[in-house]
């Protein structure tokens, strides 16, 4: 088993954290007030505080607290659902009356989504299919696929006298030389530790938007890559299979590429007019103030 030494990374995704629940994020000191974790050009904040009570309400985000990257997509959610709501209110779209007193109004954010996207009809018939095909194959890739397993600890965690990172560490090399198989360590770190699945996590998509996930995609299959801290956790990952990205053939996508391209010109818009309304709002996301929330981070499970 061969073995790569990742570098530290800011981000990690959600998704790799397992099945996580959290209740929300730590609230700065009363006298220090709560962290401004965005801005828009108006002079409007979204503070730690904001999150916090937007994670309590939506229970759906609420796993994304557990690392800066889905911290950061959150901000970014409540950010674009402010962004619309102050298009709303120009277009002169009412809000329902029991929802008035939500600055974060989800569903009449969805509403001027909607107003404002581009209509997006499926091809008219085969050949139209077809032309779609030849002229986005961006909208038919397969991004790469890794076959995961993953040891996860608590970074302030000890065992046998080590810092959770350098005890994995140790595991890595023993893993490394042939002393030790992957399964001892994974049976180790569940006696521990048990809020998140320990071992195999299946087929991980390895999307190039995440600094782990593409060192992850740039390593071999029989590798081990780690240890990774992140947020409130150190990670050691094992590429028991891998399978490259590709476009999917035509044949294989006939049945289904009017529907996908449907989708696809959705993803595209929806991209587009979150820049557009950043650009228009000035938002801004701060992630000093982000990557300052995991430093002394207390988790309410």
């Amino acid at each position: 088993m061969n073995m790569i030494w990742a570098k530290q990374t800011q981000y990690l995704r959600a998704a790799l954290a397992g099945l996580a629940f959290v209740a929300g994020v730590s609230m700065a000191s009363a006298t220090e007030g709560p962290a401004t974790l965005a801005t828009l050009a108006n002079g409007e904040k979204i503070t730690e505080e904001d999150l916090s009570e937007q994670l309590a309400r939506r229970v759906d985000l609420r796993g994304s607290a557990r690392n800066s990257w889905g911290v950061e997509n959150v901000l970014r959610e409540m950010a674009m659902t402010r962004t619309l709501m102050h298009e709303g209110e120009k277009m002169g779209e009412a809000r329902q009356e029991d929802r008035k007193h939500l600055r974060f109004d989800d569903a009449y954010a969805l509403t001027i989504l909607k107003k404002m996207s581009p209509a997006c009809e499926a091809p008219a018939d085969v050949v139209a299919a077809r032309k779609y095909y030849d002229e986005h194959p961006e909208a038919f890739q397969v991004p790469p696929m890794a076959r995961l397993s993953r040891v996860m600890l608590p970074k302030d965690m000890v065992l046998e006298g080590e810092p959770a990172g350098g005890w994995l560490l140790m595991q890595a090399q023993a893993i490394a030389s042939g002393a030790k198989k992957l399964d001892e360590v994974v049976r180790q770190a569940e006696a521990v530790y048990k809020l998140d699945p320990q071992g195999d996590l299946g087929w991980v998509t390895m999307v190039e938007e995440i600094p782990i996930l593409r060192a992850l995609a740039g390593a071999q299959q029989g590798e081990l890559v780690g240890p990774v801290p992140e947020g409130d956790f150190v990670y050691l990952f094992y590429l028991a299979a891998k399978r490259e990205g590709r476009t999917l053939a035509w044949d294989e996508v006939a049945a289904s590429a009017s529907k996908r391209a449907v989708i696809f010109c959705r993803e595209q818009s929806n991209k587009q007019l979150q820049e557009q309304m950043f650009k228009k709002y000035g938002v801004v996301i701060n992630q000093p103030a982000i990557r300052e929330l995991f430093k002394n981070k207390k988790v309410k499970q």
